[in-house]
């Protein structure tokens, strides 16, 4: 028999599958702005203005991460916790910062 799970709302279900989704196009973009960069040092060509918003989206998930800690879900809920949609939107910028640079070092 399998352990229950922590409530959790239904409607969080989808957040937390786009969160994962931006996890793996971010991890993507890496691994292939890593293959492109070969031996030089990741990163320090990026203009920065990327790096500021990308400093900005990591401390926007960092700050929701602290606080979804302090938030119980509800499993009746009909809206996700704004704590995670803004962890959910600062990944999903930081995935974009780092395809936009592999797309640049194609060009």
């Amino acid at each position: 028999m399998c352990p229950a799970m922590s409530p959790l709302a239904k409607v969080e279900v989808n957040v937390f599958i786009e969160i994962a989704a931006s996890l793996h196009r971010w991890a993507d973009a890496l691994e292939d702005h890593a293959e492109s960069v070969g031996d030089l040092d990741i990163g320090p060509g990026w203009p920065e203005e990327d790096l500021v918003e990308l400093y900005q989206a990591w401390l926007s998930v960092g700050n929701a991460i602290r606080d979804i800690a302090r938030t119980r879900p509800s499993a009746d809920a009909d809206e996700s916790r704004p704590e995670l949609l803004a962890i959910r939107d600062g990944l999903s910028r930081i995935a974009d910062i780092a395809e936009r640079q592999v797309e640049d070092e194609d060009t």
